[in-house]
């Protein structure tokens, strides 16, 4: 075979494979400079390019501030006013892969408004203080310093200079944004005590420690909500405005100044032409496809804690900071933060009977997504190894929040004392009608839309660890 039909067989196979939306555009040289009828091309597509990279990377930071936007907005969120799901999280709250189990609290913190805050925590609790990109700043409660005997937590702001008092856990912020969740706990599977606990948080600027406004509760069960982030081009209006709004880190610079290209540049408004407006909704467009294929269907090797399932780990790095010795894993923290909300030490600490651990499944047993329209069976062994609880919670894939149906519930735990067999194992299943006689041990999924489940331990105990126990994949029932 000469030179010249091998050429051509290689670049007909290089066509052959190469993407659709990888085209790119025209490139044509004249005596070394580029052709002047394709220079604008060319910084359309390096425009594209970079705000598709800035999607990946900067989908933390836009999940931070949207979260921090739906809560004033549809809860009436507050330094002051701090918000409890009393009856747990429910569908209606639109969150990404949200519990319906836990009693939860979150609070929102404006550094930049209020200066240093203190949060008093009572006893018996569980939570983390993040920045608005969801990174760890503080595991509080049990994980905690104070570790479930309560105290007082001093949050500050970036680059704080001021005198810093005694008698609190000190907390350093590099955003002006802060967000907190705690957990309470159920006692005799009652919420009271829980939301009892929570109700005793306060929240306060530091200026005013020695006559501290009251703090005050929303329950969030009554009130619909909607906490996630958009996918569009308005994902890139709420970037500008983190942008503007915090302090430049070092390790942002590189992709700040790519950003500067598109008019996102901190100090300067946020005006986009008709050409910059077009490139950022395409480029959200294919964002949102990719961190859709990352989160889904993620190439790390690591992800899989059984080689013979398919379950998948929700951190794939060993810290929740996402990061290794050498690099910030990207795709790491995207197949997180694009799911779900908040990081912390506990959530990824193996700890035996402390603590929670988290696998996600978004295929069958055969690799096939699974289908709202199908019913799947999940088989538990007996003994599932938790010292507190477990729970099975299923997510729409588009909307990663809870299934939307009218069993009005998306999950399934141990609380609820789901029907075991002889052997005190547990068949749980998911489809559009219930399997006769095992109504309490089914979520109702819908035909056309796609789901996924999040399978939780709380106090996860040695047979965790160690994978003598292990849950069957999710298997088609025909």
């Amino acid at each position: 075979m000469n030179r010249t039909i091998a050429c051509l067989i290689a670049i007909g196979l290089s066509l052959m494979v190469r993407p659709a939306f990888a085209e790119g555009p025209q490139i044509k040289f004249e005596a070394g400079y580029p052709a002047q009828s394709t220079i604008q091309g060319l910084y359309d597509e390096l425009d594209y390019q970079r705000a598709v990279q800035a999607y990946i990377w900067a989908t933390p930071a836009v999940a931070g501030a949207s979260f921090i936007k739906g809560a004033k907005r549809d809860l009436g969120a507050s330094l002051n006013n701090i918000v409890i799901w009393e009856s747990s999280a429910n569908p209606q709250t639109v969150v990404f892969t949200g519990n319906s189990q836990s009693i939860y609290s979150i609070g929102i913190v404006d550094l930049e408004k209020y200066g240093p805050v203190v949060a008093e925590l009572p006893p018996a609790v569980l939570g983390m203080v993040n920045n608005v990109w969801y990174y760890p700043l503080a595991d509080v409660g049990i994980a905690g310093p104070d570790q479930g005997k309560g105290g007082k937590y001093l949050i500050l702001p970036p680059n704080y200079q001021g005198e810093v008092p005694e008698g609190y856990y000190v907390v350093k912020s590099d955003t002006y944004d802060v967000i907190w969740l705690v957990r309470g706990f159920l006692k005799d599977g009652k919420p009271d005590a829980a939301i009892s606990d929570l109700k005793k948080i306060k929240v306060y600027p530091l200026k005013e420690k020695d006559n501290p406004p009251p703090t005050t509760s929303v329950n969030a069960s009554v009130n619909p909500s909607d906490l996630t982030f958009p996918t569009g081009y308005d994902f890139f209006k709420i970037l500008a405005g983190v942008i503007q709004k915090e302090p430049t880190r070092e390790q942002d610079k590189v992709m700040l100044g790519m950003l500067s290209s598109l008019g996102i540049e901190k100090g300067k408004p946020f005006n986009p032409d008709k050409r910059i407006i077009g490139i950022l909704q395409r480029a959200a467009e294919t964002g949102n496809a990719m961190a859709r294929a990352i989160a889904y269907n993620s190439r790390n090797p690591k992800k899989n804690p059984y080689p013979d399932r398919q379950w998948e780990w929700i951190f794939l790095t060993d810290k929740p900071t996402f990061e290794t010795e050498t690099f910030t894993d990207l795709e790491a923290r995207v197949t997180y933060l694009h799911q779900a909300c908040f990081t912390a030490n506990a959530m990824v600490m193996k700890s035996v009977g402390k603590g929670s651990q988290y696998l996600a499944a978004y295929k069958d047993k055969d690799g096939k997504w699974l289908d709202g329209a199908n019913t799947y069976k999940l088989h538990l062994p007996a003994n599932v190894p938790v010292k507190d609880f477990w729970s099975l919670m299923m997510y729409d894939s588009e909307t990663r929040s809870m299934v939307v149906t009218d069993q009005g519930k998306a999950g399934v735990d141990s609380y609820g004392q789901p029907k075991k067999n002889t052997d005190g194992s547990i068949d749980l299943y998911i489809g559009p009608t219930a399997p006769k006689g095992y109504e309490s041990n089914w979520v109702k999924t819908i035909p056309g839309k796609g789901v996924f489940a999040y399978l939780r331990w709380y106090g996860p105990t040695e047979a965790f660890f160690d994978k003598s126990w292990k849950p069957s994949d999710f298997e088609l029932v025909k």
